[in-house]
């Protein structure tokens, strides 16, 4: 026989249950000292129910702090009269006058005074309420689907992070943690809005709204809400894109800077890969070993434990040029696949250090303002259209959110087809 984890004991006729000693300051608001919970028949019938039952017993111990109003409730009703009339509360089905009607009725009474009303309402009554949505709520669960999506988590934390300030600042705390998002007005958004342009340019509030926009369309949709998004159409003067916002780098401009970069193999590695690809910084920086096929000639942006993507439609195969592919094999020698390319700059903030370093070099040469890395995914934009490139196959290129499975009819364009566009490029 083998050792029974803690709380599990074999009863006399074979079975096995589940023992737990309710904390002292719990026991006034559960009603009892001990908890047991049936596990099964057999040892691996225990074994097998026993992590959802002490999930539910850890649960309800931590309850007095964590849960909400109705997931509270519902933990008592079901430590208090088991899974049976927990069961039927959660289904709906508690009948008025009924046996189980009257024990929740006693039950609400001995907690009364001692839980929040809240719950001894919901409790008394047999009806479990979720609690409103909230615009916190909406920021939380959808940081939780972009991570799903490839945005790694503490990106996408410290993201909504820095928006629950600035939202905390200009909506109040109620408004954001507690109020109902069905409350949030227009003037509330336009409030927000007013706020970040104070600190920042149009283009970054337009981003910003953008996520709050996003999260907020997400809830209304997982959650089936009948309300307007009052984020949406966001009137933000200034912003949007403009001819002058930021130019392409022209062949003038590469011809003039390429020296720059020549003396400094890892300089020289990133500066090629971005002009020959269009590619993101951060795509680049955050690229492994296993991501390079030298065979197909090709790279494969993805997710990983370096970096998440901007979009679900930045993950793509791209075709390599003979010098990239050339360069980045220099970078790989010696290396495992889940090995980092280019490990000075696998690290957090390091896409800001590979930015720097390569600005740094550039503005020896083109102080223009207007110029960039960044301008080096404009220069592929333009090549491909001047060039007769399909909007559809650029943007698969570039990776750009439009570039959807739907879109594409299948997996995405081959690298063939591509290929075929970025030569003229090349």
């Amino acid at each position: 026989m083998p050792k029974l984890p803690a709380y599990v004991f074999r009863r006399q006729n074979g079975s096995y249950r589940y023992k737990r000693n309710v904390p002292k300051k719990l026991r006034h608001l559960i009603g009892k000292d001990t908890l047991y919970r049936q596990l099964g028949e057999s040892y691996s019938e225990a074994m097998n129910a026993l992590p959802e039952v002490h999930l539910e017993i850890e649960q309800l111990f931590a309850a007095e702090e964590t849960m909400p109003a109705n997931e509270r409730a519902l933990a008592f009703i079901r430590a208090a009269l088991g899974e049976e009339v927990a069961d039927m509360v959660v289904a709906g089905q508690i009948v008025e006058y009924s046996q189980e009607d009257y024990a929740l009725n006693e039950l609400a009474q001995t907690i009364a005074g001692k839980l929040p009303q809240e719950v001894v309402r919901q409790v008394y009554n047999g009806k479990l309420q979720s609690p409103p949505m909230t615009l916190d709520t909406a920021l939380s669960e959808y940081a939780a689907y972009k991570a799903g999506e490839g945005v790694r988590d503490k990106d996408a934390a410290l993201r909504i992070k820095k928006l629950r300030k600035d939202l905390k600042s200009s909506l109040g705390e109620h408004k954001l943690e507690k109020g109902s998002l069905a409350e949030i007005t227009r003037a509330d958004a336009n409030a927000f809005r007013d706020h970040l342009l104070e600190r920042m340019k149009p283009n970054s509030v337009l981003r910003n709204v953008a996520v709050v926009k996003a999260a907020v369309n997400y809830v209304i949709t997982e959650h089936s809400l009948t309300m307007p998004n009052v984020f949406n159409g966001l009137k933000i003067k200034g912003a949007g894109a403009s001819v002058e916002d930021r130019h392409p780098l022209t062949d003038e401009h590469i011809a003039i800077a390429t020296p720059c970069y020549q003396n400094d193999p890892l300089a020289w590695a990133l500066f090629i890969t971005l002009i020959d690809t269009g590619a993101r910084l951060s795509e680049i920086v955050g690229l492994e070993v296993q991501d390079v096929d030298l065979q197909e000639r090709s790279i494969t942006i993805k997710p990983n434990n370096i970096r998440g993507l901007k979009t679900k439609g930045s993950h793509r195969t791209l075709p390599l040029s003979q010098r990239a592919a050339e360069t980045l094999q220099e970078h790989r020698k010696g290396k495992e696949d889940g090995e980092a390319i280019f490990p000075k700059y696998a690290r957090p903030r390091g896409n800001d250090a590979a930015s720097a370093m390569l600005m740094k070099r550039f503005r020896t040469i083109i102080t223009d303002k207007k110029l960039t890395m960044h301008s080096l995914r404009h220069r592929m934009k333009d090549k491909l259209r001047n060039t007769g490139c399909p909007e559809a196959i650029s943007m698969a290129i570039l990776g750009h959110g439009s570039n959807t499975v739907a879109a594409n009819y299948g997996s995405g364009y081959a690298l063939d087809v591509m290929r075929k566009h970025m030569e003229k490029v090349w």
